[in-house]
């Protein structure tokens, strides 16, 4: 018997609007664990080189991971992967909320759609079961009215759905997919891939409980977990603010983006700070399945020219930055309806601010002009600019066009993608945290596979005190050593990669990174345990760490195979520059040279090569990717 995962992944072909079930066993599950693992499983060995992202042979595979929907705190999130339309790289996403524990117990741990639709449907999936349903009449509707139909078509207000929105079906290439209204598979663009396979909801209804190895222990260990997670300060912090203390905690350590990160801090947070949002804006807080965190904020805002709907959340910490401070706009009613709009629409809130911000500063510089905008004056500071081209975006109008194709292919246009203040990665938006003082989180941007993402690995200030619960939750991989959050040295080299698979580990099992070590309350051993109860396995963290080096290294092999190389893996200029304000203003924190050759002794390490960034044969062998060695030698 199967325990922890169903052993069914759903195939769904939406060209010959066919469905098959296709049965796992468990070595499947311990080779790949779930979510990323499972879709760059399914990617590499299905899409052909080369393809437009939005080709009908590019195939969305949503995959839980082997401990969604366990009874522990922050154990529910599911995968997104496919080719990027954002980036063309080996693309992934996660999000919390509700719908993989729902899709879990639906009776099925993925699905992959290939193909595309002819017109616009929803896939309905409850019990073991699964039916293609039109969704002609959804297509361009709301988020929330899109829901609240399907709960109405399908007679159940259970119902948990996952959907695109206006953007994806427009094809904005950072489309989201949301589900519940306020929970995301953000960056990579998976919502225009939804899109693009006319593909405008996946809903699911489950009644069968999923089955545990030793439930008595889970049982036990959820409530002492809760417990003691309530007791701890990173705990309460994320429970009072969730994460919208960030702006004055990283204004104060010069490393908030302001002015499209040519400034880092404020003179004055008080407009953009936690308690400020507590007391304008929220309403509530919640949570995803079973989490007594509850990091989420429900606001409510009556505002005559800013009200929102407060079923779409609340802004969030990168959500505030990149509508917010890196515009300098401070008023956070009018970053509550920026993050309305792009929930509504189903658009990724840090691409969507960058991408204004490029255009803003673009005009400063006489490289944009009104002939280009149609008439538009870009400014920073204006927040009614902000909403409307917010707007324009999402329903692809004027010149929202061109910045709905973001913002490498709008400098590409321009003629600026050597210009320092191109702030993407792989073609990917850069988010709100400087490297300039956490060198950690460049070395996460630039050799992300898949673009600048700021949750690619754990952030450096966890490490930079032996004192510090993160630091001590780390020492299990081998980590006994302080490390400085602005420098690059040989520990941090070879620390970093350890860093990079423990998360990439807990995104293949469906975790959220509030809850465990570092980021989280529950040590490493014990999320070992944990697991094991949930699948009856005796995985060891030895075990987990390669499932999790093993999709690392296949979605490095697709990049290689689209002709990705370690000359990608660069930080945009700006991002080297002098520190403009806040501690160190002026000194320039670390070298260009230094970073790029630290960049190539973590390919070493890594098992790749250092020119190419390719995997080694040696590596893949090791991770029993022989198949994949194949692959690559064919292309």
């Amino acid at each position: 018997m199967a325990f922890g995962y169903r052993g069914k992944i759903l195939h769904v072909d939406l060209t010959q609007r066919k469905i098959e079930i296709e049965e796992k066993d468990d070595t499947f599950y311990r080779t790949y664990l779930g979510g990323r693992g499972i879709g760059y499983h399914y990617l590499l060995k299905e899409v052909p080189p080369k393809i437009d992202p939005f080709a009908a042979e590019n195939i969305l595979v949503l995959a839980t991971g082997v401990m969604t929907g366990s009874p522990l705190a922050a154990s529910c999130r599911f995968a997104a992967v496919g080719k990027s339309p954002l980036t063309g790289t080996a693309g992934e996403s996660e999000a919390a909320g509700f719908f993989g524990p729902e899709l879990k117990m639906a009776g099925f741990d993925a699905i992959v759609f290939r193909g595309a639709s002819e017109r616009p449907v929803y896939l309905w999936v409850t019990d073991g079961k699964a039916e293609l349903r039109d969704a002609s009449h959804l297509a361009y509707l709301g988020a929330r009215e899109v829901e609240d139909a399907i709960r109405q078509e399908m007679g159940s207000n259970r119902i948990r759905v996952a959907q695109t929105g206006l953007a994806g079906m427009k094809r904005v290439r950072f489309a989201n997919i949301t589900n519940n209204l306020g929970h995301f598979n953000g960056r990579n663009g998976f919502g225009a891939l939804m899109g693009s396979k006319n593909l405008r909801a996946v809903a699911a209804l489950g009644t069968e409980k999923i089955p545990f190895a030793d439930p008595e222990y889970l049982k036990k260990t959820a409530v002492e977990y809760s417990k003691t997670f309530q007791d701890n300060p990173q705990g309460k912090q994320l429970f009072v603010y969730g994460t919208t203390a960030f702006c004055e905690l990283l204004s104060v350590a010069g490393g908030l983006p302001v002015d499209n990160f040519r400034r880092s801090k404020l003179e004055d947070t008080t407009p953009v700070s936690g308690d400020t949002y507590n007391e304008v804006l929220l309403k509530e807080r919640k949570g995803c399945y079973v989490c007594p965190i509850r990091c989420k904020r429900s606001i409510v805002l009556d505002d005559p020219k800013y009200g929102v709907d407060s079923r779409y959340g609340g802004p969030e910490y990168e959500t505030m930055a990149a509508l917010g401070t890196n515009l300098n706009i401070l008023d956070l009613k009018a970053i509550a309806k920026g993050n309305e709009i792009c929930n509504r629409y189903c658009m990724d809130t840090i691409s969507a601010g960058m991408v204004i911000a490029f255009a803003c500063e673009c005009f400063e510089k006489g490289i944009l002009t009104k002939a280009d905008t149609g008439g538009l004056e870009l400014r920073f500071g204006d927040a009614d600019l902000m909403i409307r081209l917010l707007e324009m975006m999402a329903h692809r109008e004027g010149f929202g066009d061109e910045l709905a194709e973001g913002m490498t292919r709008l400098a590409e246009r321009f003629g600026v993608t050597k210009q320092p203040f191109h702030l993407a990665i792989k073609g990917q938006e850069v988010p709100m945290h400087d490297p300039r003082i956490k060198v950690g989180v460049g070395f996460g941007y630039a050799i992300s596979t898949y673009g600048a993402d700021h949750m690619y690995a754990p952030h450096d200030p966890y490490f930079t005190d032996e004192k510090f619960l993160p630091f001590q939750a780390v020492k299990p991989l081998g980590i006994y050593r302080p490390m400085a959050a602005t420098e690059i040295t040989t520990e941090k080299v070879r620390t970093y990669p350890l860093l990079d698979t423990l998360w990439k580990m807990q995104d293949a099992l469906g975790l959220c990174v509030f809850g465990y070590a570092p980021r989280g309350v529950m040590p490493i051993e014990q999320m070992v345990r944990c697991l094991n109860a949930i699948t009856g396995w005796n995985a060891s963290l030895f075990e987990l760490m390669k499932a999790a080096e093993r999709a690392t290294m296949m979605a490095r092999a697709f990049n290689s195979r689209e002709g990705f190389t370690i000359e990608e893996d660069r930080l945009p200029g700006r991002l080297f520059d002098p520190k403009p304000d806040g501690p160190n203003a002026g000194q320039k924190i670390f070298d260009e040279k230094d970073f790029n050759r630290a960049i190539a002794t973590l390919y070493e390490i890594m098992g790749c090569d250092p020119k190419t960034g390719r995997p080694l044969r040696g590596k893949l062998l090791e991770l029993g990717l022989d198949w994949v060695e194949e692959i690559l030698n064919r292309s």
